[in-house]
């Protein structure tokens, strides 16, 4: 049954595939004719949706680029594949019905109508450009964008890469144009399409490998192209819901003996169950640091973020495996969260039970209650997915799963001592390291003593932190990310010691892994980086869960600022050149040194610190809540909208990084928020360009902002106070208002960051063209400070004599320029300096964001 649940849902996601090829696959006039009455409707007096034929002959000539099990009649029960894709629009047997009922729900979903405006000609549909949902996303923006001609901007028709994400203008564009573009996107994507791994041998994992390509080539086309449809859906987006509902409707009928026309048709039984799962204890699991830690800090970092992706991941999957369903079965999947689409069945309760049970006995296993996985399930019928009805479901599914955070350990299975505990550790360990030294919460392993990943290092860890340092090493490498079955016929022991939920093993290679994936025991096999130019791998299936990390680079050998302080640490240059030549993951003390930088006399100047910088959009569950009126608010646009957001933290910032910000180390990004850490005095300048370039990704929507917190850490400091440190300032940028960036310990709003930095430019100049003295100049710290005092003063307290002092800063300001001022340039730089003191006016204790940077960047 999974091979015909795999056939469905695959007729499913290519069931509009027609729509792509329309225009740009050569079809004859006879294939059209023959294939009319087979296909299409007949509605006054003619056919109709004649992108249906276009499925089928895609299908018919693609034949060698498409599994073979596409053009044959023996996969998987009932009919054909090509009559389930192609037969959407005149269903004629119940599975053609199943495809059909699930366009139509998808197509409920997401076409709402203009309520104003001109409708699209039927021949302009090459010249319609996807609109983008977050231009209109918001409480306050939904309801005026009821035409059209609002939308001030439509995605460009291309393949999705760091690029293409960002909205254009709209521009007319001429129809012979707009048909030159399809071409091109239609033949580019016929050109990946037979370069798919796993054609011939596994075509579950090839059906991944073409969902991905779908998702880069047909996220930019509108999935409705004609009348006054709003055509803010994609083409994948729609494809891909119809997939996931037409495998959870088949599994539905086919098990519950109702495989008949009427029965399918009927829309108001509960036949579906939206499974949602939560990750708890993300933040504890990361971030937990202990004793040698500090020594594989940035691998243990980088290993245990992609673990808790792989979590997520892996879940959804086993869900899949046990109800025998395709990975189209999941809706959602991100930031820690996702959502599945399952059929309403008692044998599923029973099974989604089992899987819950069998990841939390693992998690508990590793980490002793820190973190755990809930699962909430909401039944639903086929009509509350339908526009306007949609909304009730989906806030009380997310009701489901908020309630499932009360109950994140089953104390009744988890509860009381861990009797094992103490009778778990090796005594054969040398005393001293039988306690993980990594974590400090699990038992060392004597299996890791020798282990390849530590090396030149002689340490002993327990296996799940060992994992994590393998993972957190290998992740840089250009290699794809293979899952596999736990008792694959893997060459070598370069996988986990510890497969996850005692399922699933992890390997990294540059092959496609034929001879497993034909023993069935490749399960996935990812791409989890983009390329160099921004673009995505078209061979794998693309995951983009593995940000941006510096490697050590050519410029980085001999550089005199590290070196300098490798001698400070007592470090010689032939460890240097032995690191550097290896490159590895930098460490975050090279990461710090590369803060510091030369002066005009050739020495090296700045404080070594890290910068931490903590960021997400606000108000987001307002804005998925009630950023959408009721005929809009839809699982297709929520699909959208996570999405396209995912794709500015995944996808954009690691280009960016890798492009402008090197040196800058990528804890996690995606879902909605980031965790960056790097040299410290370039993260500000990170930080206002992302929020501009984010304004740019929403259309400068008002509605859609988002919140930083930038932190200042010595390289020693635990990755955990770091984070830490990190949450408050967020919280603070948060508390006072949001659309905010909080540094050194002052919330501003961007556009007055922006202006600060513009200060920090000024006031370095005031230095090196000597207007002041340095003692001037660091007694502007205390002025700032008195400034802060005196905007403190509550209006309607009386004060003291001493509490007033602090309203003297102006005079003080004046008195101080005047007797540290530069002789010579007298004239000039009181003009100059003196401006400061408006500044300190309007910005107080915020103008020592500026006034820092240049302190610390001056420190021989």
């Amino acid at each position: 049954m999974k091979d015909t649940a795999l056939k469905i849902g695959l007729a499913g996601l290519m069931h509009d595939i027609g729509k792509f090829a329309q225009g740009s696959l050569t079809v004859s006039k006879e294939y059209l004719n023959n294939n009319a009455g087979l296909y299409q409707p007949f509605r006054e007096g003619r056919h109709t949706h004649v992108h249906a034929v276009y499925t089928a002959a895609f299908i018919e000539q693609m034949a060698d680029r498409l599994p073979k099990q596409l053009n044959s009649r023996g996969w998987g029960e009932g009919d054909a594949f090509i009559n389930l894709a192609a037969g959407h629009h005149k269903p004629e047997t119940p599975m053609q019905w199943i495809v059909t009922m699930a366009d139509r729900i998808s197509s409920g979903l997401d076409r709402d109508t203009f309520e104003h405006g001109e409708k699209i000609a039927f021949q302009d549909v090459k010249k319609t450009r996807l609109l983008p949902v977050l231009e209109s996303l918001g409480p306050s923006q939904c309801e005026h964008f009821n035409s059209e001609e609002k939308f001030e901007h439509a995605y460009p028709l291309s393949p999705v890469t760091a690029q293409s994400i960002f909205p254009e203008k709209r521009l007319g564009k001429g129809r012979r144009a707009a048909i030159a573009e399809y071409q091109g996107l239609f033949d580019d994507f016929c050109n990946h399409l037979k370069g798919l791994y796993h054609r011939k041998s596994n075509i579950e994992l090839w059906t991944q490998h073409l969902d991905s390509l779908l998702m880069t080539y047909t996220s930019h086309i509108p999935a409705a192209r004609v009348g006054d449809v709003v055509h803010d859906v994609s083409l994948y987006d729609h494809c891909r819901t119809t997939a996931a509902v037409a495998a959870a409707l088949y599994k539905y009928h086919a098990n519950s003996d109702t495989m008949e026309e009427a029965i399918i048709r009927e829309g108001g039984h509960e036949k579906f169950l939206l499974v949602g799962g939560d990750f708890y204890g993300i933040q504890e699991f990361i971030f937990s640091s202990h004793g040698e830690s500090r020594k594989f800090r940035s691998k243990l970092l980088r290993g245990r973020s992609f673990e808790v992706s792989l979590f997520t991941e892996l879940a959804a999957r086993l869900i899949c495996d046990r109800l025998d369903l395709p990975m189209l079965a999941v809706l959602l999947n991100a930031a820690g969260k996702f959502h599945l689409l399952v059929p309403n069945l008692p044998e599923t309760r029973r099974h989604l039970i089992e899987c819950e049970d069998k990841i939390n006995d693992w998690l508990f296993a590793h980490t002793y209650g820190e973190s755990s996985l809930g699962i909430a399930t909401t039944p639903a019928t086929p009509d509350e997915f339908h526009a306007g009805r949609f909304r009730k479901l989906w806030d009380r599914h997310l009701q489901n799963l908020e309630r499932r955070k009360y109950k994140k350990v089953d104390l009744e299975r988890h509860g009381g001592a861990v009797t094992d505990f103490l009778a778990s550790f090796n005594n054969d360990i040398e005393p001293g390291k039988r306690l993980c030294p990594l974590c400090g919460k699990r038992p060392s392993d004597a299996k890791t003593e020798a282990d390849n990943v530590f090396r030149p290092e002689r340490t002993v860890s327990c296996a799940l932190c060992r994992d994590h340092v393998f993972l957190g090493a290998n992740l840089v490498k250009d290699q794809m990310v293979a899952v596999c079955t736990q008792g694959a016929d893997i060459k070598g022991n370069d996988c986990l010691l510890t497969p996850i939920f005692d399922e699933f093993q992890v390997i990294f290679r540059n092959s496609p892994l034929n001879e497993l994936a034909e023993k069935g025991q490749l399960l996935d096999l990812w791409q989890t980086g983009i390329e160099p130019d921004g673009s995505l791998s078209c061979k794998a299936t693309v995951k983009l869960i593995n940000g941006h990390v510096p490697c050590y680079r050519e410029e980085d050998n001999y550089d005199d600022c590290l070196l300098e302080s490798a001698r400070s640490e007592g470090k010689s240059e032939e460890m240097i050149d032995q690191i550097n030549n290896k490159g590895g993951i930098k460490t975050f003390s090279h990461i710090a040194v590369k803060a510091r930088h030369k002066d005009k006399d050739n020495k090296c100047r700045g404080i070594e610190a890290l910068g931490v910088l903590k960021a997400d959009v606000d108000h987001l569950g307002m804005l998925f809540g009630c950023g959408l009126t009721e005929r809009r608010f839809t699982v297709s646009r929520l699909a959208t909208v996570s999405r396209q957001l995912n794709s500015f933290f995944a996808l954009y910032l690691p280009h960016l990084l890798s492009q402008k910000f090197y040196d800058t180390y990528t804890v996690f990004a995606g879902g909605d928020d980031l965790f960056l850490i790097g040299p410290w005095n370039k993260m500000a300048d990170l930080a206002c360009e992302l929020r501009e370039e984010f304004a740019r990704f929403v259309c400068h929507n008002p509605g859609i902002t988002f919140s930083a917190g930038i932190t200042v850490h010595k390289p020693n400091t635990p990755v955990d106070a770091m984070a830490e440190a990190a949450e408050e300032a967020l919280a603070a940028a948060k508390h006072a208002g949001r659309n905010r960036v909080t540094m050194f310990g002052h919330p501003v709003k961007w556009k007055d960051f922006r202006e600060l930095l513009r200060y920090r430019e000024v006031m370095q100049q005031w230095l090196e063209k000597k207007y002041i003295s340095d003692s001037m100049f660091y007694r502007f710290n205390h002025l700032i400070a008195m400034a802060q005092q005196e905007m403190d003063i509550p209006e309607a307290k009386s004060i003291t004599i001493d509490e007033m002092n602090c309203v003297k800063w102006p005079a003080l300001f004046r008195y101080s320029l005047a007797r540290n001022i530069n002789k010579d340039k007298q004239e000039t730089a009181l003009e100059e300096v003196g401006q400061a003191a408006a500044w300190i006016k309007t910005h107080r204790g915020a103008l020592s964001i500026p006034l820092w940077h240049v302190l610390y960047e001056k420190r021989a």
